[in-house]
């Protein structure tokens, strides 16, 4: 083994490493955000209904968490590849061939999406950051739950990205990228 076949697969080897803990970090955001979400929900109720307090601060977090649990279920799902498509292309190119060029230009079209979200996330972000905009009752920056749209929208397009080049790969004819997920 020559000592670029020993980088490449020690670069691999962090790659891969990197690629699982990221995912480790998604599934533990979101069952964490879930139970936390829970809890309030219970609190609010118990505070509204038996102790007789509005407990707006409940809402404030309880949205809070939200933010975060519904952009990280997107990444997850770019991750995965589960999110929400609808696929009938493979009713109309029967070919493996053409069927996987239809699958790059929807990867193309889906990774331009996200990129242009990365755009308004990152204006949006900004617009946050510069006007100091804070919760009602709590008073927390705002930029707490719109930041997730920007973490969010780079995390899709880096899911999107991978895709895309995996999809290419396999219009190109070359050898198809078997990713970590795939192999759990």
């Amino acid at each position: 083994m020559s000592i670029s076949q020993s980088r490449l697969s020690g670069w691999k080897k962090f790659a891969i490493s990197l690629w699982y803990k990221l995912a480790s970090v998604q599934r533990g955001i979101l069952v964490g955000c879930a139970t936390f979400i829970t809890i309030l929900v219970f609190a609010e109720i118990w505070m509204r209904y038996i102790i007789h307090y509005p407990g707006m601060e409940v809402e404030e977090l309880a949205t809070l968490a939200a933010f975060w649990l519904y952009m990280v279920g997107a990444i997850y799902g770019s991750y995965e590849r589960s999110h929400i498509k609808t696929e009938l292309m493979h009713l109309i190119f029967r070919k493996p061939k053409h069927y996987a060029w239809v699958r790059v230009f929807t990867s193309t079209v889906t990774l331009t999406l996200a990129l242009i979200m990365c755009y308004w996330g990152t204006d949006y972000l900004i617009w946050g950051l510069t006007k100091g905009e804070t919760s009602r009752v709590l008073r927390w920056p705002m930029v707490y739950s719109q930041g997730s749209l920007f973490v969010g929208a780079v995390f899709m397009s880096f899911y999107f990205l991978v895709e895309l080049i995996a999809y290419l790969r396999q219009a190109l004819g070359k050898e198809p990228i078997v990713m970590p997920y795939q192999e759990e």
